[in-house]
């Protein structure tokens, strides 16, 4: 019995079940199979609208401030119906975000809006998490503390976070979290997983998966992590694997970066990036991060936006870092982030990532660096990625941005085929303008 519950726990948040005649929270109140709960949210067709109101978890703002900088048009919606080939059918780039679950996408070129298309309920207004695109923007704002001389990418984690000497974390160089090359024993695998697994208890802290046994613990009467950032110190090397041999797509490295940037600074990150990001790039619409238990902003995952301002970020790594006359983040470092060195591109090709037997494989990525996946270093193309089909697209070369949210049936981008052809549909139309 036991085991089945466990089984029904993991399968309800993680993988895909036919709904059709479910439309969730369509009426007041919503019917007992229409409510989006803790242990459904992530499940279609449950989750396009809990990732349009991710305020079901513990959220702290991250106003906006200043002028509004409307992005400029340019509108030729033809743009849509480019062709490409993606294995043996030929697609337009709108069939492949319809494919993908997408609901909203923006396409901008020379810094103008060519299209913009929102599917169902999400609207130009509408906020949606970003998922795991919040780790390249993570990425970039502990560049502006590199840049300031406040934090050495080169020294070890545990200089910073006190908390974290003698763990494998605290052992381990920022530059070595920053490329996801720290051989932690752990496991990216939101399907396969049972209490105890340590990627678990893991993302039972993200919020992933309802902790309710946490959530009811007084932090006066016990030592048992409850939060993201207490939970870090429990991440041990994997036996198996060298540090710097491989990147994996591990979150809890950019949870440890967040908690640096909090440190440094002297700021919660939500307020370090309100101040440092958020306010100088003419948003329309404030933004918002999930939290944890503790109301510890999610690096790792918790940042929501409207569409158009996910693309002004975008805009900004198009352009070095400058943006709305300001320099949004580190022109050394947005640079930086693009250039993948013989070593980085050697972590790469000995990923999952580059097995051309493997269900996960891209021929696309050339390296990963700073929490950003790097397709070209010569062209400086590169993407945020975010689980469900939350992309960034940022082709340097075209000046080409493309911004998706979506809410796919499953969760791995990298495994799902819709998402593959997706990606195939940004370079192809890129290279086409």
């Amino acid at each position: 019995m036991k085991k089945s519950i466990i089984t029904l726990i993991v399968t309800g948040l993680f993988s895909t079940t036919a709904f059709a005649d479910i439309k969730p929270m369509s009426t007041v109140p919503a019917q007992a199979d229409e409510q989006v709960t803790l242990s459904n949210w992530t499940h279609a067709p449950f989750n396009q609208w809990a990732f349009q109101n991710m305020g079901i978890h513990p959220s702290v703002m991250v106003p906006r401030d200043g002028a509004i900088n409307e992005i400029p048009q340019a509108l030729n919606p033809n743009v849509v119906q480019h062709k490409f080939t993606y294995g043996d059918d030929t697609l337009t780039f709108r069939d492949a975000m319809i494919n993908d679950s997408t609901d909203g996408y923006i396409i901008l070129k020379d810094g103008k809006i060519l299209h913009e298309e929102y599917f169902g309920d999400f609207t130009a207004k509408d906020h949606h998490m970003w998922a795991s695109s919040t780790k390249s923007l993570v990425g970039q704002a502990l560049g502006l503390l590199v840049e300031q001389g406040k934090v050495d990418v080169d020294q070890k984690v545990s200089i910073y976070l006190e908390e974290l000497k003698g763990s494998h974390f605290g052992e381990q160089t920022i530059r070595t979290l920053l490329n996801m090359t720290t051989a932690i024993d752990y496991s990216e695998d939101y399907v396969n997983m049972a209490p105890g697994d340590v990627h678990y208890e893991y993302f039972r802290r993200l919020g992933f998966i309802p902790a309710y046994d946490l959530m009811a613990l007084d932090p006066t009467k016990t030592d048992t992590p409850r939060d993201l950032l207490s939970f870090a110190p429990m991440f041990e090397q994997n036996a198996d694997l060298e540090v710097n041999h491989k990147f994996e797509y591990h979150s809890p490295n950019v949870d440890v970066i967040g908690w640096i940037i909090a440190r440094v600074s002297g700021q919660p990150l939500n307020e370090f990036i309100a101040d440092n990001i958020w306010s100088k790039l003419g948003v329309n619409h404030d933004a918002f991060f999930i939290t944890d238990i503790n109301f510890n902003p999610v690096a790792t995952g918790g940042f929501n936006t409207t569409l158009k301002d996910f693309a002004r970020v975008g805009l900004a790594m198009a352009n070095n870092g400058e943006y709305n006359g300001e320099q949004v983040f580190s022109e050394k470092w947005v640079k930086d982030s693009f250039n993948i060195t013989k070593d980085e591109n050697t972590h790469m090709m000995n990923s999952v990532y580059k097995n051309e037997d493997g269900n996960v494989f891209d021929p696309h990525l050339e390296g990963y660096k700073n929490f950003l996946w790097v397709h070209d270093s010569d062209k400086n193309i590169a993407t945020y990625r975010g689980v469900f089909g939350q992309f960034l697209y940022i082709n340097q070369d075209k000046n080409v941005v493309i911004a998706t949210f979506s809410s796919a049936e499953s969760a791995s981008n990298a495994a799902r085929d819709s998402s593959k052809a997706k990606l195939e549909a940004f370079e192809s139309l890129a290279e086409s303008l």
